[in-house]
């Protein structure tokens, strides 16, 4: 039997994510207030604090739904990966989903990253994910300095499109593409 009642708190939980990246992406982040979080998701101040108690874990919240997207479009290029089962399909998949990200998703990244810096709890849960991130590429079957070299450029196209600088053509970033691509399926 389904818990329905921990399935609408998830729901709220996530509604409640989405209203302040909503806030943040609309607004800036100096808009981002539990005030403003709650007008935008149409709940009281306290429904809001019930599921975060401070604006600390709702912006943890925030990048744990990030996370989540990110993992969600990863799993998916892994499944269509072109070659499955043969060394590199991680890697693979890793360079497809940094790729495939949603605008409105790099654009929240770009917000949040000004508040970064300032938040050890947003960094930790970051660095944890990249940590399994890094360990899934290094036992991906290709060499684990080629999956990190792959990774490093697939996080710089990824950081190109977050922050609008240094951006490629579409000719020419399909043809870095596609290198990096070539380079999980060789073992040189």
């Amino acid at each position: 039997m389904v818990d329905t009642k921990k399935k609408s708190r998830s729901a709220t939980r996530e509604a409640l994510v989405r209203a302040a990246s909503q806030v943040v992406i609309n607004k800036g982040v100096e808009a981002l207030t539990l005030d403003a979080v709650a007008q935008q998701a149409g709940v009281s101040k306290g429904g809001l604090l019930y599921h975060f108690p401070n604006k600390d874990a709702l912006i943890g919240g925030m990048v744990e739904q990030l996370i989540q997207d990110f993992e969600a479009v990863l799993q998916t290029e892994f499944d269509q990966d072109d070659a499955p089962g043969t060394p590199g399909q991680w890697v693979r998949a890793y360079i497809r989903a940094t790729l495939r990200f949603s605008k409105q998703s790099l654009a929240l990244i770009a917000r949040l990253s000004s508040i970064a810096t300032n938040s050890p709890n947003v960094l930790e849960i970051a660095k944890v994910y990249d940590q399994q991130w890094r360990q899934r590429l290094e036992t991906s079957g290709i060499d684990p300095t080629k999956a990190i070299i792959i990774q490093l450029a697939s996080d710089g196209l990824w950081f190109s499109q977050v922050f609008q600088f240094g951006t490629l053509d579409e000719p020419r970033l399909t043809q870095v593409v596609e290198t990096l691509l070539a380079m999980t399926r060789t073992n040189q």
